[in-house]
Parts: structure tokens; C-alpha cells; sequence
């Protein structure tokens, strides 16, 4: 499946892999598999690593952002004390309005990164699309090599 794909539904709050919606019980929990193609989201131990770091990019692009344009808009006399609060508070919003979003669309990232396997649990038809066919006809010529 195309990454732009993965990733376009991702940043819908949707299932990378079919689409699927209501993904999170409320804004922080997510559930645990996908209720319509299966897919297990934390496929590896430490997998929401990735989410965390995004979370964390975009924290610190989002302060240094209100920090330069702050600074710049009101120089030579920056009232720190005013700028300082609002890089804080961005610091602590931030990170929460963005995290479900960092989660789907870590997923999305991983699954362009390391491709569905037959073993991650995930049904056939979602995983494969286009390529049924091609896997039908090397499993026809792997059986009459053999």
C-alpha cells in the first residue's frame, strides 16, 4: 500500500491499513487492534517510541516558532514574562491536542517503513488489494517447480 495512503487516512484518525474510524475510546486511549481488518497497532514492544518522538518534534517546533515570531514581533522590548507563558502552556497543550494524531499517523509510518507480514494477524484482503493475483500465480508456479 502506498505510504501516501497509510499516511492520508493516519491523519484522518483512521486506520492506516482499511480506513476504519473510532480508533481512540476517548482523545488518550486508543484501542488495542483495529475492529475491522485486525491490525495489532503496537506491533513491537517499544513501538509507541515513535509516536512519543513525533509528540516531541512538534512541541519544540511549535515553541521555538512562538518564540522567534513573539520575540521578532515586538522587538527591541520583548516582554519575556508574557512569551515565556505562552511557549509553557504551548508546551503542555500541545502535546495532548496532537497525540492521537502522533499515534496514527506513527503507525502509518512504521507500515511504510516495515511492511505487513503474514504474521502480524491482519486480513488477506486488506493487506493484499492488487497483489492477490501475483501471489496466486507464484504459489501455482512454486507448486509445480516442486
Amino acid at each position: 500500500m502506498p505510504a501516501e495512503t497509510l499516511l492520508r487516512r493516519a491523519a484522518r484518525l483512521q486506520c492506516p491499513i482499511c480506513g476504519q474510524r473510532g480508533l481512540f475510546h476517548n482523545w488518550v486511549q486508543m484501542v488495542p487492534e483495529c475492529p475491522q481488518c485486525g491490525l495489532v497497532f503496537g506491533r513491537l514492544p517499544g513501538h509507541w517510541l515513535g509516536s512519543w518522538f513525533l509528540n516531541i518534534c512538534l512541541v519544540q517546533l511549535v515553541v521555538v516558532l512562538i518564540l522567534i515570531i513573539s520575540v521578532a514581533a515586538t522587538w527591541p522590548d520583548p516582554p519575556m514574562w508574557i512569551i515565556g507563558g505562552a511557549t509553557a502552556a504551548s508546551a503542555l497543550v500541545v502535546p495532548f491536542l496532537f497525540f492521537p494524531y502522533s499515534r496514527t499517523l506513527w503507525t502509518a509510518i512504521d507500515l511504510a517503513m516495515r511492511p505487513l507480514d503474514y504474521d502480524d494477524g491482519v486480513a488477506p484482503g486488506f493487506v493484499l488489494g492488487g497483489d492477490q493475483a501475483k501471489l496466486e500465480s507464484e504459489r501455482k508456479s512454486q507448486e509445480t517447480g516442486e
